[in-house]
């Protein structure tokens, strides 16, 4: 195909009557380009050389050729003849307009008002013109504009130009008013610069018109007083404390932004007071985001940041154990039905069991567990102190062993652990280790004296040769009951304690007490107060909180636990040898579970000071190896409840919840929560091996014909609420006869319910009164619900209409339980009443005069 001419307008080589002969460019980069020079120009059209020719039309006819190799030749000169239309070039850029006037004046207005340079900035006559009663002061890097009143005896309002350069502006510029900041941000570059005249002059304007709203006068007085006020050098800690908190008040009244400290005030008054009525004049974090916090925190999550922030030493620990006795009943509270025990979940739970972490060395202690039981078993105790003992252990702890009371359950407990001595015992997560088993001290001294007094001469010795003798601390207390001015401590309720009484160890300490002990061997009783000698003793060395006690009270007996210490050992002889009994045959002893409990305590602390020694202990304190951690977290969580000394299972498992996450927000000082904890944790719900009950309870579980009506009322609520579900066109209403209820209650507020959704609520109604408290967990009823409704084809399929049918069958066995409560109250009290009344001999006058006796 021959090669066209590439030339605008040129018709070489297009057709049979335009033939000419072409030339490619010439390769030479310098006469190629000024063959392409000459070309007329073409818009939107790029040359490619390779592909660009040119006809022999474009040159004159005697010019001048150069031969080429391969007989080729080429002209010598670039093309010169061009036959372009006018139209065919691109039109010319036209020459731009002259400046106007007003272009000019603003050029120069512009550059007569920007600053150049701190040197160059001089507004003062100008300013001085403008405004009165204003001072002027310049530096070498400031230049300060005060505007004073009347009198100039006050500021009103300050501008400062600082010589600092920001990345677009020379210089920055800071203004108040009343010694209040004033927010420039709209006439001020970025970072407070100022690079114009103009802007000055209205930022001067802007500050002199400024009024101060609420918000700017609170961000002042909080700034001033973290100033002006050190709270740590504030002589009364009280009236700091207070300062601290309502500067922090101030604070979040303008930026409502929480900090762990704000949430750690918030959870301590939370389970405390009316926190709703808090809230109307403290700006304290919402109840929402509290119990959120509250729910989400899990013990592991927990123990593992604990073990990450303690020292090496303080992951050694023991387990706590106890019992707390609880209200029996039945509580429906965040989508769980508690009150039932784990250990047997057709009872009702009458006490909790609550396992605490306390870690040696100055650490924290932690409640692990708290499990509501019925009739605590040795046998289920075990099972919650190894599982207790397994989550400390993975967390990163080290669980020594564990400290107990002297129950009888308690005893059997011990027992139940492969014993290698009398206090030790293979550790049940690892067969290689040891587990120290330990009675509280605090327990075994109330267990001495009530050894004591329910001795029936009531006289106690470890000896049989010094013979404590009770009496002779009754008659002190006799003797000087009277007196003003008294030698002892004594009280009738130590002295004489009641059934309650007996387990308050305050009033055991007034009996084993220095001045009790000198006061009878002034009076003569020799005997007993070596007796109570040796009692107290013991209790000084087990009862020892601090370095140096010994000395500044003057008793060795009070000194720590080293290497050199023989005070243990001493102890662990003297009970040893000492003689005990049971029932009759127990004269002038102890009883065989006293004695053998302070003899095993003695020898686990004996090994557990010598595992704490050779572990790099410097010393141990044998207070910290006491039950009264978990003793007084009892006693937080009766005031979490409102000072209530019968808790029910619902309010230990709150309390211990907002314990825990109080304890993240103090101790770890974070609020994290895990998103994994499972809030609506079923206890004691349904297996999957209980289908078959779902198959049978309309067979198994009749229902009466009120039952029949409410189940239909609640049938026509769930309809009403869940507009959502759809029903089919021939899907059958409820008959008249059984929807008559509905139609006489409602007065046609609800509307007759479908067949479908009756037969779920009948159902659902008859599982629950055949399992009743098994299924107490609202998830795990949703779940059952929707397998009825495959399993009877109902076809309803709402998720919203089984969560409502699930919150109402619950709350339904809670107000039951409740009134089954007060029938049972009721009951009593008319059993009470008619025993008095039959107990009574009432006198009545006969017809006659004569005097007849009922």
């Amino acid at each position: 195909m021959p090669n066209k001419c590439g030339v605008v307008n040129c018709k070489g080589n297009y057709d049979e009557t335009n033939k000419a002969r072409v030339f490619k460019l010439p390769k030479d980069v310098t006469e190629k380009r000024k063959w392409l020079d000459v070309l007329p120009p073409r818009e939107n059209f790029e040359i490619n050389p390779s592909k660009f020719f040119i006809c022999e039309k474009h040159w004159p006819q005697n010019v001048e050729m150069v031969k080429l190799p391969g007989g080729f030749s080429k002209p010598a000169c670039p093309p010169s003849i061009f036959n372009v239309p006018t139209s065919c070039l691109p039109t010319p850029k036209s020459k731009p307009r002259p400046p106007k006037t007003e272009d000019k004046q603003l050029d120069y207005f512009v550059k007569k008002d920007k600053i150049l340079s701190f040197s160059s900035f001089n507004p003062d006559k100008e300013l001085k013109k403008k405004y009165d009663n204003i001072i002027i002061n310049r530096t070498s890097d400031k230049f300060i504009c005060l505007f004073m009143t009347e009198d100039y005896s006050e500021t009103l309002a300050s501008v400062i130009v600082h010589d600092k350069a920001t990345l677009c502006s020379p210089l920055t510029l800071n203004a108040h008013k009343m010694g209040i900041n004033v927010p420039l941000g709209k006439i001020l570059n970025p970072n407070n610069g100022l690079g114009t005249f103009s802007q000055f002059f209205a930022i001067v304007h802007s500050v002199i018109s400024y009024e101060h709203n609420i918000d700017s006068v609170i961000d002042k007085v909080v700034s001033i007083l973290k100033l002006n006020v050190n709270f740590d050098s504030v002589d009364d800690i009280q009236k700091a404390k207070r300062l601290n908190f309502f500067t922090r008040q101030l604070e979040l009244l303008c930026h409502k932004t929480f900090t762990v400290s704000d949430y750690c005030f918030a959870l301590e008054c939370f389970p405390k007071a009316n926190y709703e009525v808090l809230r109307e004049f403290l700006i304290l974090p919402s109840s929402r985001k509290l119990q959120c916090i509250i729910s989400t925190t899990g013990v592991e999550q927990v123990l593992i940041k604990t073990f990450l922030k303690s020292n090496p030493y303080q992951k050694n620990c023991l387990l706590l154990i106890d019992e707390v006795k609880i209200r029996p009943t039945i509580a429906y509270s965040g989508g769980v039905l508690s009150g039932m025990a784990k250990n047997n979940p057709d009872c009702k739970a009458s006490s909790m069991l609550c396992v605490m972490m306390k870690c040696l060395h100055g650490g924290p202690s932690v409640m692990v567990s708290v499990t509501p039981v019925y009739k605590l078993t040795a046998v289920y105790q075990f099972e919650i102190v190894k599982e207790a003992a397994a989550v400390v252990e993975k967390s990163g702890g080290i669980v020594l062993g564990s400290i107990t009371d002297n129950h009888k359950i308690n005893q059997q407990f011990c027992q139940l652990f492969v014993r290698t001595t009398d206090s030790q015992a293979i550790h049940p997560l690892n067969e290689q280790r040891t587990w120290i088993l330990l009675y509280d001290t605090v327990h075994l001294l109330k267990c001495i004296r009530n050894n004591w007094i329910t001795e029936k001469c009531k006289k106690l010795s470890f000896d049989n040769q010094h013979i404590g003798t009770f009496s002779d601390v009754i008659e002190l207390h006799q003797a000087e009951k009277d007196s003003i001015l008294k030698c002892t401590p004594l009280t009738h309720a130590a002295v004489h304690p009641t059934r309650l009484q007996l387990q308050n160890v305050k009033h055991v300490l007034k009996v084993f007490n220095d001045r009790v002990v000198a006061a009878l061997q002034a009076r003569g009783a020799i005997d007993t107060s070596y007796f109570m000698r040796q009692v107290l003793n013991w209790w000084n060395t087990v009862n020892v909180s601090q370095k140096g006690m010994d000395c500044r009270l003057r008793d060795p007996c009070r000194s720590v636990q080293d290497g050199h210490s023989t005070s243990l050992e001493n102890f662990h002889d003297l009970f040893k040898s000492a003689h005990s009994g049971h029932g009759e045959k127990r004269v002038q002893c102890l009883t065989h579970d006293t004695r053998r409990a302070l003899v095993q305590t003695m020898e686990g602390l004996i090994s557990l000071r010598d595992h704490l020694l050779s572990s790099g202990f410097e010393y141990v304190l044998l207070r910290e190896i006491q039950s009264d951690r978990i003793e007084g977290e009892f006693s937080v969580y009766r005031q979490a409840i409102g000072a209530n000394a019968f808790m029910s299972a619902g309010d230990v498992f709150c309390a211990f919840k907002k314990r825990l996450a109080r304890f993240a927000a103090t101790y770890l000082t974070s609020i994290e929560t895990d998103t994994s904890v499972n809030v609506h944790a079923c206890q004691g719900t349904l297996g999957m091996e209980d289908a078959s009950s779902i198959e049978n309870c309309l067979e198994s579980v009749t229902l009466s014909d009120t039952e029949e009506s409410a189940a239909a009322y609640v049938a026509g609520w769930l309809e009403r609420k869940c507009v959502e579900v759809n029903y089919s066109d021939d899907e059958p209403l409820l008959s008249c006869q059984i929807s008559q209820f509905i139609q006489e209650v409602s007065r046609g507020f609800l509307t007759v319910p479908h067949q479908s959704t009756f037969e779920l609520v009948r159902v659902g109604l008859c599982f629950v009164k055949q399992t009743r408290h098994k299924a107490c967990c609202r998830r795990r009823l949703v779940k059952i619900l929707s397998m009825m409704d495959d399993y009877y084809n109902l076809q309803l399929s709402s998720q919203g209409m089984f969560t409502r049918l699930a919150n109402v069958l619950l709350h339904g066995i809670q107000n039951l339980d409740r009134d089954h409560e007060k029938n049972a109250t009721l009951y009593q009290t008319s059993l009470k009443r008619l025993g008095s009344r039959n107990n009574q001999s009432v006198d009545t006058l006969t017809g006659d005069g004569s005097v007849a006796e009922h």
